[in-house]
């Protein structure tokens, strides 16, 4: 039976374990009374950033001294986290924002304590990938969690294209320097799915833009300041048939083109198919 945090309160200790705690992804009050009380309770704090974290801790009136714990030092670290759970410590693991080990360091951790037979105790809270995946209207099952591509050109396009051959709802994490980068690769190869990125979830400049593949990049170029922020990337699934579908514009725009200008036929088929006037005419003159 996995002890609650109620336990040994009388002397306020918790129980040797690392607790994983899911920090706010923007909002500090998004931070659960839950997490509060285990943050307060440990021996130790293991932060990704000290910095970060203790002004959330700050907020929050916690004190507990913290360690830094993040992707360069996590392996070297693990031995001392084990050596701390001997003595029968207890152990909170942080990240900057949102659940450790998700797109952030900590899994290495966890599968070490899991290994050498200490328990591992989920403090759930605010996650940016189920916040975008609740507001999108999109299917949840199935739905696939891809986290960031690679930052290198080949692998990316392999794992995109990948990503893009699986059935249901495509969730990713991406950089605000690399977000018009993936732009226009849903663009060119995702035409005429739903996309929708969410940006800053949960703070000031949050915002939920739905769009579709083809017109992705034109969003992002026409304001720069679209640019700023971290993104979670939602790429709704296709339709039953959608290679044929994307044969079968081919074949319409050009019978059209037959009898009507451009234009007018890229406006017809966009009203039939939804893909943007401006992608559909783009295909035709390009």
């Amino acid at each position: 039976m996995v002890p609650t945090v109620s336990q040994n309160k009388q002397t306020n200790t918790l129980p040797s374990a690392l607790y994983v705690v899911a920090m706010p992804i923007g909002q500090w009050s998004d931070l659960s009374s839950r997490a509060i009380d285990v943050l307060d309770r440990v021996d130790v704090i293991l932060a990704e950033d000290t910095r970060v974290s203790g002004q959330i801790l700050k907020f929050a009136k916690v004190s507990t001294r913290m360690v830094s714990l993040n992707a360069h030092s996590e392996s070297g670290k693990a031995g001392r986290v084990i050596e701390s759970l001997e003595s029968g410590q207890s152990l909170a693991l942080i990240s900057d924002a949102g659940t450790p080990g998700i797109s952030d360091p900590g899994r290495l951790l966890v599968d070490k304590v899991v290994e050498e037979g200490f328990q591992v105790i989920p403090i759930p809270g605010p996650s940016a990938l189920t916040a975008a995946l609740s507001v999108s209207g999109f299917p949840a099952t199935p739905s696939h969690f891809f986290g960031f591509l690679s930052t290198k050109t080949n692998a990316r396009d392999q794992e995109l294209e990948r990503a893009l051959s699986y059935d249901g709802t495509l969730i990713f994490f991406e950089a605000p320097h690399r977000i018009v980068d993936l732009a226009g690769r849903l663009d060119e190869k995702a035409l005429g799915r739903k996309v929708i990125f969410a940006r800053e979830l949960t703070k000031t400049h949050e915002q939920l833009i739905r769009v579709v593949a083809g017109s992705c990049a034109d969003w992002f170029s026409e304001n720069a300041d679209r640019i700023r922020g971290e993104f979670v990337v939602l790429v709704g699934p296709t339709g039953v048939g959608h290679k044929q579908s994307s044969v079968d514009v081919d074949r319409i725009l050009r019978i059209l083109t037959r009898e009507l200008p451009p234009t007018k036929a890229a406006a017809l088929v966009s009203e039939i198919t939804g893909i943007p006037r401006r992608t559909l005419y783009r295909q035709l003159t390009d």
